[in-house]
């Protein structure tokens, strides 16, 4: 990879991961291209006159004109586009065409290993892109988060209405990752000097937690009286279906990660030290910076939008 200001093109630069990835590498001696599949969308670091060194392209993620184009004269591609049926394809697609173009170094945001005992289809799809990737003539690593913190945000609704938490957990534990230290460990590895040679990243963050630890903690920070409801995992899938309105792809991939916990114990130590030379960010911190977002409501609140 070139030394001497990089042109790094960051996929999902409009994402949780991918815009904290656009800001630290903004900040780094750089070419930053961000790909966005929509031409209207908003930019996640706005231009002007001081953004010589950034710049923004669609693309359709099918179209392997456009995704030519995005990795022109690129050195490195951080990857990482929308977890859904599509995004086997979609990657796949973005890997060959930054091998026609001459792209040296990707890196992919992936999933944490499974034991082989238990399903999760997600992962599979992860798995079939790293094969792709692995015989490709690319330089690249895989990144491996755990739960991100800010995934709790999808229990804001009944949080905020209800006061509770609904899962099929139990009493088993998660590890939590703050995206930013993700993105930090992404922009590490991707202007780096080192070759990444396929490297498998396990990133985990500073504990594992039970939903009935985040049930009092989110009490504290907001106040109020909140607790978690342990229900099926027939109950839990109808509750993301038929009420929280997502696609059922979405609905099963929670449930697994919720098998996933209880068969599989999660680390309770970070990762993140010894990457990046500095401790990882603690729930509690993320609790504090975005506690309004849990604050209850009253119901009327809601009824009257």
């Amino acid at each position: 990879m070139n030394t001497i200001k990089p042109t790094i093109v960051v996929f999902g630069c409009t994402g949780t991961v991918g815009s904290e990835v656009m800001h630290q590498l903004n900040k780094q001696n750089c070419n930053l291209r961000g790909v966005i599949r929509n031409p209207d969308r908003e930019y996640p670091i706005q231009l002007d006159t001081k953004s010589e060194n950034l710049s923004y392209i669609s693309a359709d993620l099918k179209s392997e004109k456009q995704l030519k184009h995005a990795c022109l004269k690129a050195d490195a591609l951080f990857l990482l586009t929308g977890t859904s049926p599509d995004q086997v394809q979609n990657e796949i697609n973005i890997i060959n065409a930054a091998q026609e173009m001459g792209v040296s170094r990707i890196v992919k945001l992936s999933a944490p290993i499974s034991p082989s005992n238990i399903k999760i289809k997600v992962s599979n799809w992860h798995k079939e892109i790293e094969e792709h990737l692995a015989k490709s003539k690319i330089d690249y690593c895989c990144l491996r988060p755990h739960s991100f913190m800010q995934n709790w945000e999808r229990n804001t609704f009944t949080i905020r209405r209800f006061g509770k938490i609904f899962g099929t957990m139990g009493t088993a534990s998660r590890n939590y990752i703050d995206c930013r230290d993700v993105a930090e460990v992404a922009v590490h590895y991707l202007i780096s000097q080192e070759p990444l040679n396929g490297e498998s990243i396990v990133l985990s963050g500073p504990e594992a937690i039970t939903n009935q630890d985040m049930a009092e903690r989110l009490s504290h920070v907001t106040k109020s009286k909140i607790e978690y409801i342990n229900i099926t995992k027939e109950e839990f899938f109808i509750n993301l279906t038929k009420r929280a309105k997502l696609p059922k792809w979405l609905a099963n991939h929670i449930i697994e990660l919720d098998e996933l916990a209880l068969k599989n114990k999660e680390p309770n130590t970070d990762t993140i030290e010894k990457i990046l030379n500095h401790k990882p960010r603690i729930m509690n911190t993320y609790l504090q910076e975005v506690h309004h977002l849990y604050s209850r409501k009253p119901i009327w609140d809601f009824w009257s939008k």
